[in-house]
């Protein structure tokens, strides 16, 4: 659907002098927050943490936010009703037997068991921790964590070296890669340092949705920008990546 934006009138009649609000209830149960930035357009997101974000202009008043959030609220209810029925993302506040995460579009199943000597690993549909206390959620999260960092990057570097070429041949240098929790970025591109920065949870997507992010990722160092020119370049190697790019962003966030 459409999103219905406030713009800001010219006129200083009526604006109110309180100060702006940072979060609003929607109902009994679902709390909005309220991020006033410089824009001229609104835009919602529900995370499939359960956590939803307005956007919006500084000077919208806030029951300009309310009225939208209310004509809203039976989409956020359905974007809400589906993450709580999808495993993957969100899923690592919590490591428990039986809880699962998606790994290259895959449910995983956290089996954790006590032993002396702590490791993580993959077997089958299940990924193994062994600690010395399986009810510390901080100590267990700290294993799996350092674990699925080193498969992230493992994966991300392979998956780029099979792309690497297409760029290599105009004299790019193979980039460097580091891993990091982002909340709304797949990947970002450091040409200074030349280095390829992927979201922390790229590999809970399938194969060919990382691919996407891959190339686009590399393609900047030949194109800094969204220019015309980088739109075209990745087209002419991956003529499908709008389709895989709205999948992918699906599977982490649905935006109104």
């Amino acid at each position: 659907g459409n999103t219905r934006c406030w713009r800001q009138s010219s006129s200083r009649h009526g604006t109110s002098r309180m100060p702006a609000m940072t979060a609003m209830r929607i109902g009994s149960a679902v709390t909005v927050n309220l991020d006033r930035k410089k824009m001229k357009t609104c835009r919602l997101k529900v995370y499939p943490n359960q956590k939803i974000v307005l956007s919006l202009p500084q000077s919208a008043p806030d029951a300009w936010a309310e009225s939208f959030l209310m004509e809203k609220s039976g989409w956020i209810e359905l974007k809400l009703q589906s993450f709580q029925k999808t495993v993957g993302y969100a899923a690592t506040k919590e490591i428990r037997n039986g809880y699962s995460i998606r790994m290259l579009g895959e449910d995983m199943i956290f089996a954790l068991s006590q032993c002396e000597k702590e490791c993580v690993y993959a077997e089958g549909k299940k990924i193994r921790i062994c600690c010395k206390s399986p009810e510390d959620q901080a100590h267990v999260k700290q294993l799996f964590e350092a674990w699925w960092r080193r498969q992230a990057k493992e994966i991300l570097q392979e998956r780029v070296h099979v792309w690497y070429p297409i760029v290599e041949k105009y004299g790019v240098a193979m980039p460097e890669l580091s891993i990091r929790k982002m909340k709304t970025l797949w990947g970002s591109c450091s040409i200074a340092r030349h280095v390829i920065t992927f979201n922390f949870y790229l590999i809970t997507a399938r194969t060919p949705y990382i691919a996407y992010v891959v190339l686009h990722e590399l393609v900047h160092f030949l194109y800094p920008n969204h220019s015309k020119q980088f739109y075209a370049f990745l087209s002419n190697y991956m003529p499908d990546w709008k389709e895989r790019k709205l999948v992918l962003d699906r599977e982490v966030v649905h935006e109104l």
